[in-house]
């Protein structure tokens, strides 16, 4: 039986199946459907790494649509790919989380260029294009097997280091753990996101940490630091080939299970502050959503010249997990 035989055939009988008629409520409820890719990004298997929808054809949708599009998921972003706005860019980019749209973000830059594959938009004789995020042009390489994206690497932004909070014991308390638990000065990190950098001893210490918002607002308004994400991570080695074990603390019970925006950040501040030694800054990788059952893998490649970070790029792998439409 060939493809077109068993499509028939599986047509035939979904025609058989005895399903309700629509009321005429929900007859006169249908919108215009808006086709979407469901991946799972940071990892190479499905129902792990972190969740996105990539709207590939949102042609009619305005800002306030594409927002509620996003709560009905509930997925903590979806994407939507424009054509460019910029010269130099190829696709215009809009990332919503539930409550707003972002500027910049990691899983759905690199889940959207899988997408984008997917599709048939990017093909296999391009090794890179370039996304206009809201923090401008943002470079994407492409890495393929045969004619299937293996890997993308999105280029962050050059490391910009703030202001650092020295009252490590302070802080450690304020996320539950000992005070000998943070091993060095937290600190402020963007490469398109700002993050506070927070280094652990060990694993486990990861693992361990509770966010509590009063404590840590306070810790960070004695240091002069403004309310910011806690990404905690430890060098300790494990079982596995991570270079660093991490989390972002999260509250109200949501914790994101792979954030590349903050793994940039993380990453330049491991080089900095010799964490990670040189020769193995432009092959780290942060295992993280361990705790939360979808455990992600992010790359990150920290190039220097001389004792200055050049560059930063965040990548890993996606699996399409399904397509499907929504209607507004």
């Amino acid at each position: 039986m060939n493809r077109r035989e068993w499509g028939l055939t599986t047509l035939a009988g979904l025609t058989g199946l005895a399903l309700p008629r629509a009321t005429s409520a929900q007859s006169a409820g249908t919108g215009r459907g808006y086709r979407y890719v469901h991946l799972d990004v940071f990892t190479d298997r499905r129902l792990a790494g972190n969740q996105l929808l990539v709207f590939v054809q949102p042609a009619g949708l305005d800002t306030d649509a594409m927002q509620a599009l996003t709560r009905e998921s509930n997925y903590s972003e979806c994407t939507f790919v424009w054509p460019p706005e910029q010269p130099g860019t190829d696709h215009r980019v809009r990332i919503f989380g539930r409550t707003a749209e972002m500027p910049f973000a990691g899983h759905p830059t690199i889940g959207t260029a899988f997408a984008l594959a997917h599709a048939g938009v990017l093909k296999p004789a391009m090794s890179k294009t370039v996304f206009g995020l809201g923090v401008g042009p943002t470079h994407i390489d492409l890495e393929w097997k045969g004619r299937q994206l293996a890997f993308a690497w999105m280029t962050q932004l050059k490391p910009t280091f703030g202001k650092t909070v020295d009252d490590a014991g302070g802080l450690a308390a304020a996320i539950g753990l000992e005070k000998d638990a943070v091993i060095r000065p937290a600190q402020e990190v963007h490469t398109g996101s700002t993050f506070l950098i927070v280094p652990l001893a060990t694993r486990k210490a990861v693992d361990a940490a509770v966010l509590d918002r009063a404590k840590v607002d306070a810790v960070l308004t004695a240091a002069g630091v403004q309310r910011r994400g806690l990404y905690v991570f430890s060098t300790e080695r494990g079982q596995d080939d991570a270079t660093a074990y991490s989390r972002l603390l999260g509250s109200g019970g949501i914790e994101d299970p792979a954030t590349g925006s903050a793994a940039g950040p993380a990453g330049s501040y491991a080089v900095k502050h010799g964490l990670v030694p040189s020769d193995r800054a432009a092959s780290i990788i942060f295992l993280q959503g361990v705790l939360v059952r979808r455990p992600s893998r992010i790359h990150v490649n920290v190039a220097s010249a001389g004792s200055e970070i050049a560059s930063v790029k965040v990548g890993g792998t996606s699996v399409v997990v399904g397509e499907g439409s929504m209607s507004v």
